[in-house]
């Protein structure tokens, strides 16, 4: 009995070693390909991580909706095709020159300095954006989220863009024009980085030694060799805080009647306020009321222009605003005039493309009106007029040329008058006589 016991054990545990062997056998034949397999899985995991980690790295650059070829050297100027005439690039920086220079005497230094920061902050480039930073353009304003919504609903174009730049600058961010004025290139930069970029003067993401070197070549390549009087045209200054002419000029009317950024010309009153008639208490009035001294219902006194460049999107009538016209702006506002005294009388047709300044339609009283005047409005939203539109803004928040006596506090214009409408810009807007 013990030799068959033995016999049995021996033959079981045979049996366990072959399985065990035959086990192993499996494993090493596996082995051949699932050791690789595993490699090559942790390589790509260490190989995404690492992807990640260099993203969650980089979210304080930019990051751009086009590629835009610039250098790094501490030193060097930015790169790009800015320096070619031909490129849209040189086309966008001699606009924004040209604006600068034109609606707020900005000097050459302080231009180039402008310029130099809006190629390092997105190439020039309007359609920059940098989603984990939410800012986006060509200065990279805050579209929501860590730097609030300076951009609004500013349209994403170099004339949108240099409209939303100029109207900051006569407003919430003059502190960048005041310290501006007769500074050099070098303080010119500093003033733009601090007071309009948000940033300290220590602050790397300025890269001082790249962007004064870019400002240089901007001041050559541009010819920015003039002296300024930079102003924020509160009051006086010719202008529209949100003008913005149309770069593309083929296609509209050259300007006539006046260059002062008002609806009318010469002497006028404002003979209605807004929100009401009185400008704060009273009739609801969603608009100012402007009547040219001695108008009628024709002839050039009661010519009526245009505050902006644009495109008409209505002309029309109704029992309030009489026969009215309406232009969407190219910062994207809509501008209505109202109370013509025919349709004839209003000289423009729907989708014509006006010039600022230019002869759109004459003052009247028909609809809801007394006396010849035009009732000027502006929404920043939507082609809508009745009170309390939304998106409805005081012309006296709008029209910068408007006399500090038309505007006895923010967001309200009062009757008041006569004034005198400035051309030139550096005469004050108060008739003295």
């Amino acid at each position: 009995m013990m030799d068959e016991e033995q016999t049995n054990t021996s033959k079981s545990m045979a049996k366990t070693g072959q399985q065990a062997t035959d086990i192993l056998k499996v494993i090493w034949r596996w082995g051949h390909y699932l050791v690789p397999l595993i490699l090559f899985l942790v390589g790509v995991m260490f190989l995404v991580m690492l992807f990640i980690g260099l993203m969650a790295g980089g979210q304080d650059e930019d990051c751009y909706a086009t590629d835009n070829t610039q250098t790094d050297s501490p030193g060097g100027a930015i790169g790009g095709d800015w320096k070619n005439n031909n490129s849209g690039t040189h086309k966008a920086m001699q606009y924004a020159a040209e604006q600068f220079k034109n609606n707020l005497h900005m000097s050459g230094d302080n231009i180039a300095a402008a310029l130099a920061i809006g190629l390092r902050e997105s190439g020039f480039n309007p359609a920059a954006v940098n989603p984990s930073g939410a800012v986006k353009g060509i200065w990279q304003w805050g579209s929501g989220g860590i730097n609030g919504n300076r951009y609004g609903t500013t349209p994403d174009t170099v004339e949108g863009q240099v409209a939303l730049a100029i109207t900051e600058l006569r407003t919430t961010h003059m502190a960048t024009l005041t310290h501006m004025s007769n500074a050099d290139l070098s303080a010119s930069l500093e003033a733009w980085d601090v007071y309009f970029e948000g940033l300290t003067v220590g602050d790397p993401q300025r890269k001082v030694a790249q962007t004064t070197a870019t400002a240089n070549e901007v001041k050559k390549v541009f010819d920015l060799n003039f002296s300024g009087s930079t102003s924020t045209g509160a009051g006086g200054d010719a202008g529209n805080a949100l003008d913005g002419s149309n770069s593309d000029t083929s296609s509209c009317a050259s300007t006539t009647g006046t260059a002062s950024g008002l609806p009318v010309k010469g002497r006028y009153n404002i003979t209605g306020g807004y929100p009401d008639y009185a400008g704060a208490t009273g009739a609801e009035h969603y608009g100012t009321d402007f009547q040219t001294v001695g108008a009628q219902e024709t002839g050039e006194a009661s010519n009526v222009y245009s505050v902006s460049d644009g495109t008409v999107v209505a002309k029309t009538s109704d029992s309030i605003g009489g026969n009215y016209v309406v232009i969407k702006n190219v910062d994207g506002t809509y501008a209505y005039y109202g109370h013509a005294p025919t349709q004839e009388a209003i000289v423009v047709n729907m989708g014509d493309k006006v010039k600022r300044g230019q002869h759109i339609s004459h003052q009247g009283q028909t609809g809801l009106a007394t006396g010849v005047h035009v009732h000027f409005a502006v929404n920043q939203k939507q082609n809508s007029f009745a009170p309390r539109s939304d998106g409805l803004i005081s012309p006296g928040d709008y029209l910068t040329a408007l006399p500090k006596q038309a505007i006895p506090g923010k967001g309200l214009v009062a009757p008041a008058g006569p004034f005198t409408t400035s051309e030139s810009g550096s005469d004050d807007n108060t008739d003295k006589k």
